[in-house]
């Protein structure tokens, strides 16, 4: 069913959003990783499942959502969230920080997330990339 694979900001997403925050300040790379896979690594299955709903079945089940849901779910990224993108794959050790904080910087979208009701398709494929690339950073 396509509701349980849309993802809303909801109380409950807010409440992890704001607290990924919290633990990325805490500079405990492990912590921070442990949240980020316990808190957001479903992100990577839903995406998956956007992606082979679209190519392979045309995506009918998302088609049932209502009108406003379906319009979010279509948003193209912002300009910020291709920077957060971009920022993610620095390898370079001075920009560690910053690569971790491109999670939450791309979540928050400069407050955008508050105004939000839905995480677009395209939100979701950019974040699994700014996932990925912050798990290799936290590994480092």
């Amino acid at each position: 069913m396509a509701a349980d694979k849309i993802i809303y900001y909801d109380g409950e997403f807010i409440a992890k959003f704001e607290k990924l925050k919290e633990v990325i300040e805490a500079e405990d790379n492990a912590a921070t990783h442990r949240f980020l896979i316990d808190n957001f690594g479903y992100l990577f299955r839903v995406f998956q499942y956007y992606a082979k709903q679209i190519a392979v079945e045309g995506a009918q089940d998302l088609n049932e959502a209502d009108e406003d849901t379906k319009c979010e779910l279509m948003r193209p990224l912002s300009y910020r969230q291709y920077q957060m993108i971009e920022r993610s794959f620095s390898t370079l050790k001075e920009e560690e920080e910053h690569v971790i904080w491109s999670v939450w910087d791309y979540l928050d979208d400069n407050g955008r997330i508050y105004e939000k009701k839905v995480m677009s398709s395209a939100e979701i494929c950019g974040f699994s990339l700014v996932l990925m690339n912050v798990y290799m950073c936290l590994a480092r």
